[in-house]
């Protein structure tokens, strides 16, 4: 059983408390205020996932006379959770509804509250009837649970193809990318050249195919031969990194100025050995900004962008550089052979960002 009590404090944000009469509230039994599922389960569908498969609606909360209204607070979570990781309130009126399609609850209940894809969960939804007038009177509530399956999502396989791409036009070779996440999130990285590439998912097929949208950043799908062609366009030919989202129907490309980064140096676990050396991360949006999350022990390092000594080297500007500064240059060779110090008191767990197009670095100690 829900306690106002509880919920007067996990909706502070939502309902200001002001001194009442501790009768105030009693003077009429409130319990009219209904909230009602379209289905008390549901199945999602991936094949339709922008339908709307559940609806929630309510009614009228009990009539407190003419000088009272309401505004009707609407929120989700999974159940039994006492809302602690509830969606953000949505205030409506009477007689209003929240729906909500299969991609969206896919989204909530996987990645929002990480349930596993696949398995029944049950989702629990609350509307709240605010209370505006001339005293303080508690919100009247209402609760209703829905059990809901969702799908592992198919893998869908994505190939880029193109005038700029190592397989041209010819759409039989077509080169596959990456799938990091079953039909949603892709990556790519490759050589090329002046020209224009688009998306298909299957060599050889022409549609459908994910293309230009409004801008270099945005992704439409083609299903049709009347749909514009647009292609993204290369000027600057070189090694490139392509993510994509299907969900987020978006794309970030960019020219790799380093493919790798390694730490190397007695403060790193590789010490001294270039069999050993610890790669760095590029991130997915901004390749060409690498990170280290680890430990750091008492000694030197600098920063390899070969598995060779003697090759690009990001290093700080003067002898013993600081972890403390952001300087950072980068050399063809190893001199100077300027290191960064770690002493035994800075020695720990620390997050290394190296941004090779600001030319900056951040050691930041976790």
């Amino acid at each position: 059983m829900k306690t106002i009590y509880h919920l007067l404090f996990s909706l502070l944000f939502v309902f200001a408390f002001v001194a009442c009469d501790k009768d105030d509230d009693k003077a009429i039994e409130r319990t009219q205020l209904k909230l009602e599922a379209s289905a008390q389960s549901v199945t999602l569908n991936q094949d339709a996932p922008d339908d709307v498969i559940l609806s929630f609606s309510w009614n009228e909360a009990t009539s407190l006379g003419p000088e009272y209204t309401f505004d009707y607070l609407f929120q989700i979570d999974i159940a039994d959770n006492e809302f602690q990781s509830a969606t953000d309130v949505v205030t409506l009126g009477a007689n209003e509804s929240v729906s909500y399609t299969s991609s969206q609850l896919y989204d909530l209940i996987v990645e929002k509250w990480g349930k596993t894809a696949g398995e029944p969960v049950s989702v629990e939804a609350r509307v709240a009837a605010r209370v505006n007038g001339p005293k303080f009177q508690y919100p009247e509530i209402a609760y209703t649970t829905v059990r809901v399956t969702t799908y592992i999502p198919r893998s869908q396989a994505l190939y880029i193809t193109g005038s700029a791409t190592p397989g041209g036009t010819d759409l039989n070779n077509a080169d596959k990318m990456t799938e990091l996440s079953n039909g949603r999130l892709y990556n790519w990285k490759g050589q090329l050249t002046a020209g224009g590439f688009k998306f298909i998912t299957t060599p050889g097929v022409a549609l459908p195919s994910y293309n230009k949208g409004a801008d270099n950043s945005t992704l439409v799908k083609r299903t049709t031969e009347s749909d514009p062609d647009e292609y993204f366009q290369i000027s600057d030919p070189g090694l490139y990194y392509i993510y994509i989202s299907l969900k987020e129907m978006s794309i970030s490309y960019k020219k790799l100025l380093y493919e790798n980064l390694y730490l190397v140096g007695s403060a790193t676990a590789a010490q001294w050995d270039l069999e050993k050396l610890v790669a760095m991360t590029p991130d997915n949006l901004n390749p060409n900004i690498f990170t280290y999350q680890g430990a750091l022990q008492e000694g030197e390092l600098k920063i390899l962008a070969q598995r060779e000594f003697n090759g690009t080297t990001f290093k700080p500007l003067v002898a013993d550089g600081s972890i403390e500064s952001t300087d950072v240059q980068v050399t063809p060779g190893e001199q100077p052979d300027y290191k960064w110090k770690i002493t035994a008191e800075q020695a720990g767990l620390y997050k290394i960002t190296l941004d090779t197009e600001k030319m900056e670095i951040k050691f930041e100690k976790q």
